[in-house]
């Protein structure tokens, strides 16, 4: 039977390098690849795939009936960490392996670009100067401040690493809290109301999931401190747009950071594009090529891991 890996997202080429195509092809793999230039109709996707041994994915939706027609399938490795466009119960019920890469440094590096950002008022500075102005605007510093890190995995924990020469105090909520990784990097695990009550800069760091949709709304905001500030490199779903937007409007956050929405790709007309106090970027914090080459070799060595009775380097399931 023949060995296929299959790549239904359409930025493929750009992201998974040569080194790791290599890799499988040496190996036997056919690679059978979305070059449509634009994402998959359901039919086209399910033709793609329905015969692969794994599949390279993105954004794109899997959902039971795809992954119960999917009878040779042994491995779905996510191009990415986030894993809310998976069925993993149906997953797990077929006995597919799910894996996913390490993006944690190129995202918390890009979570704190943000926090400078929006502390330093960097996008309106740079428009005066490039529309030949010279209006100056009153900046904060970094130092002094309380980090919150809602959210301890890889990518809270290696954001909190980076913070460590800011002079600041990071505090932390996780359900899951490892006291040990907190403890190594000076991090004071802390109640989600007493990380609300005390943080001057909120960043988010968690999955989207039922239970933390809409986790930042009006109720929250509230409990927070006045002239505080929200960052979120995670998921869009986490907060309520709406109430975000009524909390920068009358300037009981300070500002925002945002690299992820409720919709996406983000609309023009939304109202946050109206408010000087938010920095805004299109879902883009891990796409470095460092983390891409990386991903790409941590896919093609799970599938070869899996093929030989193994596990995905980075399981989730």
């Amino acid at each position: 039977m023949e060995k296929i890996v299959a790549f239904p997202f359409r930025h493929h080429k750009e992201l998974f390098y040569k080194e790791a195509r290599d890799l499988l092809e040496n190996a036997g793999y056919k690679l059978v690849c979305n070059d449509a230039g634009k994402k998959l109709s359901r039919e086209d996707h399910l033709a793609m795939i329905q015969d692969a041994f794994a599949i390279v994915a993105g954004t794109e939706s899997y959902d039971a009936d795809m992954i119960r027609r999917c009878k040779n399938l042994k491995l779905v490795m996510r191009f990415g960490v986030g894993t809310d466009n998976f069925d993993l119960n149906a997953m797990k019920q077929q006995n597919v392996q799910v894996g996913v890469i390490a993006n944690y440094n190129a995202v918390a590096e890009f979570a704190l670009m943000l926090m400078l950002s929006v502390l330093k008022q960097l996008p309106r500075l740079d428009n005066v100067v490039r529309n030949g102005g010279w209006t100056r605007y009153e900046a904060h510093e970094l130092s002094g401040k309380t980090i919150g890190l809602i959210g301890f995995g890889r990518i809270g924990r290696r954001l909190a690493e980076l913070l460590q020469n800011f002079d600041v105090k990071i505090i932390a909520y996780d359900p899951y809290m490892d006291m040990d990784a907190a403890n190594q990097r000076n991090v004071e695990s802390v109640t989600l109301e007493d990380l609300f009550t005390h943080a001057d800069i909120i960043s988010l760091h968690l999955p989207s999931l039922p239970e933390t949709y809409h986790l930042i709304n009006a109720d929250t905001i509230s409990r927070m401190k006045t002239g505080s500030y929200i960052i979120n490199t995670a998921r869009g779903k986490l907060i309520d747009e709406i109430a975000l937007c009524d909390a920068l409007k009358c300037r009981k956050l300070a500002g925002a950071g945002l690299d992820v929405y409720e919709e996406e790709p983000f609309k023009p007309g939304n109202p946050l594009c109206e408010l000087n106090n938010v920095v805004l970027t299109p879902h883009t914090s891990a796409l470095t090529y460092e983390t891409n080459y990386k991903a790409s070799l941590i896919c093609a060595k799970s599938i070869l891991q899996v093929e030989r009775g193994g596990k995905p380097i980075y399981p989730v399931i």
